[in-house]
């Protein structure tokens, strides 16, 4: 195999793209991308010496997709959305804001929240129905009470109060049990800055900035527990709320030149397939759609349609979204048969079950990654090596002999047993070649997802094996217990530990471009790396001048598989690279000389 023509001069730059995804709230991360970004910058509006005030401003002829999920897991919801919304605003057409299952699902708060609902008997409200070990309400009521000592013989419904219940629904319904305390530090702030809370909609376009000691000082005890329900309920109920404006601003799908975003994966059940309105968030009653014909219009019209074209089938979930949006304002109750309320089609399509695993929102490339993560990493000079077994699924690589054999066993208990709860653990086939079929004879060669955490660094599928590149970006489950580097062990929190990442697209345009990807390991570690141009998908017989790979000075070894089952995640300095490979819930992660693996690629 020849690679010196990767190795080239890279020629025009004059398009770049900035990507992030699955922030989460998390405010110092943001923070740090942004001073990372070569797409993104903070400008002083306003302020004085104790608080300054910012805007989130795009570079000259720069592009940014926000991959979505941007609450839930950080004291910055409010601000990370104000920021975000504020910038679509002002640059509506370089600015792509994408929904993910976190910001859609908080759709729930006005009905479930709702006096209606608050009235009904505990043994009516039953577990959630996506998770078959998620406790009751009424288990979660009985926990609360026996902490209280001296309180036995207390009727549980004087526990059932809103704040609880926002509790319960956070913790066993959501996946986000510190997120109640997290709006109460971020609304103790925003009352510190403004002198109370919800503020002025004439600041939503700003982002306050407090020196770093005025931190300390917060009156967190001053923040109820119904000024924090109150927060919840305002920022997705009132139209001016910053995770309502997110919605409005946002899209299922976007596509800029060459390369789809999802917040999700693209695979052969979700590809060109947009659900019906009439959708509900509930395990389906109908029988599971033909898998093995999905495609086929004359035998699959279930709940749903198929649109051929890709940029017409974007158009289309984007139009569900907002139709969405119009029945959530419409209709802010129940109806009567307690089975829909507004937005009950948003609310089924950032979940698996209630879609048969057909939603760009929330299926995955990568599966559950966890956060009980167990490795070492020393830090001789610049060399590192660190091998470890850790607990994440089939995380931190893009692909697993494991993970493929769970999605056939689920796919045929999905059909046999009409069990929609099947695809609530599969991960998509990154090497099927259908929907990338499809999405090069429709020009596009890269597909950029979040959702599922993939280890210290962004997980990629080289173009070399389907014609189409996927990057999977979400690192929000990367820290490592053990490494050397204490100090750098909760940098970005709890699971984020140190690492950071940075994805940008560059080239000539936007159809002729590469991947770079940049940032910190989990072990502090600096990496930047530029993976192979993607050259203009034609038609017509082209010379290598003329698709732009005469030009490529990108690492045909990254996002690569080689031996044993380990994945090229990164180049590393002085010069090796950091490789992964999973089974299972273990995932392993080490380093090989660049030389030892390009002689094996030579090789092989």
């Amino acid at each position: 195999m020849d690679f010196s023509k990767y190795y080239r001069d890279s020629g025009s730059e004059d398009f770049r793209l900035g990507y992030v995804s699955d922030v989460e709230g998390h405010w110092s991360y943001f923070l740090d991308f942004v001073r990372r970004s070569n797409v993104l910058d903070w400008e002083d509006v306003g302020g004085d010496e104790e608080i300054k005030f910012r805007q989130l401003v795009l570079r000259p002829n720069t592009y940014f997709v926000y991959g979505g999920d941007s609450v839930d897991k950080g004291p910055g919801d409010i601000r990370l959305c104000r920021a975000l919304v504020s910038l679509k605003q002002r640059y509506p057409d370089r600015v792509h804001l994408l929904v993910g299952n976190r910001d859609l699902n908080k759709l729930r708060f006005r009905s479930e929240l709702s006096d209606f609902d608050m009235a009904r008997p505990l043994e009516e409200i039953g577990k959630p129905f996506w998770d078959r070990n998620a406790k009751s309400l009424k288990e979660h009521l009985e926990q609360v009470r026996d902490n209280h000592v001296g309180v036995e013989d207390v009727p549980l419904e004087r526990f059932n109060t809103k704040a609880e219940r926002l509790r319960y629904m956070l913790k066993h319904t959501l996946g986000c049990p510190d997120t109640f305390e997290f709006r109460r530090n971020e609304v103790a702030v925003l009352r510190k800055i403004y002198g109370h809370y919800p503020y002025s909609v004439d600041h939503h376009a700003t982002t306050p900035f407090l020196p770093e000691n005025q931190y300390y000082d917060l009156l967190l005890n001053e923040v109820t527990d119904d000024n924090v329900v109150e927060s919840f309920e305002y920022e997705i109920n009132h139209p001016q709320g910053s995770l309502r404006q997110y919605l409005k601003y946002a899209s299922i799908a976007a596509i800029v030149g060459n390369t789809i975003f999802v917040h999700g994966a693209i695979d052969s059940l979700t590809m060109k397939f947009v659900p019906s309105l009439e959708s509900r968030f509930h395990l389906p009653e109908t029988s599971p759609p033909p898998f093995k014909s999905i495609h086929k219009k004359a035998t699959y019209q279930v709940n749903g349609r198929l649109i051929d074209d890709v940029h017409e089938w974007v158009d289309a979930l984007n139009e569900y979204l907002q139709i969405g949006l119009d029945d959530f304002e419409r209709r802010p109750n129940w109806n009567n048969e307690r089975n829909s309320r507004g937005g009950e089609a948003l609310l089924a399509i950032q979940n698996r079950p209630s879609m048969w695993g057909r939603s760009v929102v929330s299926v995955w490339y990568i599966l559950k990654c966890f956060c009980s993560l167990q490795s070492t990493c020393h830090l001789p000079h610049f060399l590192f090596h660190h091998l470890g077994m850790q607990q994440y699924g089939d995380g931190g690589v893009i692909y697993t002999i494991n993970a493929m054999e769970e999605r056939k066993q689920a796919l045929r208990i999905a059909e046999e047993n009409r069990d929609p709860l099947a695809f609530e653990g599969i991960a998509s086939n990154v090497f099927d070649p259908v929907p990338a079929k499809w999405l090069n004879d429709h020009g596009i060669s890269r597909v950029v997802v979040g959702h599922k955490p993939t280890g210290d660094c962004p997980a990629v599928l080289s173009s070399i094996y389907t014609g189409v590149e996927i990057v999977s970006a979400d690192t929000s489950y990367s820290r490592r217990k053990g490494l050397t580097h204490n100090q750098l062990d909760n940098e970005f929190g709890e699971f984020r530990g140190p690492a950071i990442a940075s994805v940008e697209i560059v080239g000539s345009d936007e159809y002729c471009n590469r991947l770079e990807t940049s940032g910190i390991l989990a072990c502090g570690t600096e990496y930047s790396n530029k993976y192979p141009l993607l050259p203009k998908i034609t038609k017509a017989e082209t010379t290598d001048d003329e698709n732009g790979t005469q030009n490529d000075i990108g690492d045909p070894i990254l996002g690569r598989k080689i031996f044993s089952g380990w994945w090229v995640k990164a180049k590393v300095p002085p010069n090796h690279y950091h490789l992964c490979r999973g089974s299972g819930r273990d995932v392993e992660y080490d380093v090989r000389p660049v030389a030892e693996v390009m002689s094996y690629l030579i090789q092989n």
